[in-house]
């Protein structure tokens, strides 16, 4: 389980019907797509996405992703994804997650992933931005 700890951006997710299984309940691969919406919308939030794309001569890569199950979530659900940036490498950032179900305020899933920095050209790992980790400082208030 993920400590517990402020997570200062969260968005909404509503549940759709394809994403629900045959009893019902949210496909648990699906998660990983909520993980992602709220990743990006963070990054979009904080106005970094260039700092890590190729606008920049850089790239980033998912390294390690990983989510924890805590509860059932079922079609036209809302659900709120709170995503923060909780440490970094030298080449790497790390993502964690925590999916609430907004009505009941009930946790339901918690999640990692790990994103490494890359050379667009060589593939290679090189150092995370320093104006994207100053940037994550600031807000994260770090």
């Amino acid at each position: 389980m993920i400590p517990a700890m402020t997570f200062p951006f969260s968005t909404e997710v509503r549940v759709r019907l394809p994403e629900t299984d045959a009893f019902g309940i949210v496909f648990h691969g699906y998660f990983f797509t909520y993980f992602d919406v709220a990743r990006m919308d963070y990054l979009r939030n904080l106005h970094a996405l260039d700092f890590i794309s190729p606008a920049r001569g850089v790239t980033n890569v998912i390294a390690h992703s990983s989510a924890d199950f805590r509860s059932p979530a079922r079609f036209d659900d809302v659900l709120v994804v709170a995503a923060r940036i909780a440490g970094f490498g030298r080449t790497s950032f790390t993502f964690l997650f925590r999916v609430l179900h907004k009505e009941e305020n009930r946790l339901v899933a918690e999640g990692k992933s790990v994103h490494v920095i890359l050379d667009p050209d060589t593939w290679k790992p090189i150092p995370v931005p320093e104006e994207f980790r100053r940037l994550v400082a600031a807000y994260e208030k770090c």
